[in-house]
């Protein structure tokens, strides 16, 4: 079975995997951060292929923090109505930090709440896959691992932006409206919800 993780730097990519992808294989030494990768990435995309695809993931950004978060797709349950957040220029998902202790659905949930004001009962749905992306943030490098479930939402669908983490405004868009907008969305989640919603 084919193993893949692709992580995403901006608007390219490495991809780890156990069979070639036909992209050229990544030569450099393991970058320690991201200004490295970048110089090594020239603006290309690259893999690296190994029996352990996650396991060489790990290892290659070893000198980055690894950082989990979760979030979702929130379906309101009385209207063809899907919420979403504008934060950093970008159309984008509530997600954030898994705090220790905390499952990712939980953590999800959570997140959603306090990132647009939401109360209510979730539904999962569906567990989505993971999508990674590399960062920096105050001179250090992230690896940011974002775990994605879509969920149905029963409540109070009163929206409150969080603004102290970047959140311009909340809103709701049709299935239609979103599908229609994904080129604003992140690369990582516009792939992702290309090929699963």
């Amino acid at each position: 079975m084919l193993q893949k993780y692709k992580v995403f730097i901006e608007s390219t990519y490495i991809i780890f995997s156990d069979t070639d992808q036909g992209l050229p294989n990544w030569t450099h030494q393991r970058p320690k951060n991201i200004g490295e990768l970048v110089n090594g990435l020239q603006m290309t995309n690259f893999q690296v292929l190994a029996p352990d695809p996650e396991q060489a993931m790990l290892t290659f950004f070893s000198h980055f923090k690894l950082l989990q978060t979760a979030g979702g797709l929130v379906q309101n349950a009385h209207a063809d109505a899907f919420l979403w957040i504008h934060r950093f220029a970008h159309l984008d998902l509530p997600k954030g930090k898994i705090e220790k202790g905390e499952g990712t659905v939980q953590a999800a949930i959570r997140e959603i709440e306090e990132e647009t004001g939401l109360e209510g009962q979730f539904e999962l749905l569906d567990t989505l896959a993971c999508t990674f992306h590399v960062y920096e943030m105050k001179g250090r490098s992230f690896l940011k691992q974002n775990h994605w479930f879509r969920f149905r939402f029963f409540g109070t669908a009163t929206l409150c932006a969080q603004a102290e983490e970047g959140i311009e405004a909340v809103f709701w868009l049709s299935d239609e409206e979103w599908r229609s907008r994904l080129a604003e969305t992140y690369p990582g989640l516009r792939e992702l919800l290309s090929a699963t919603c």
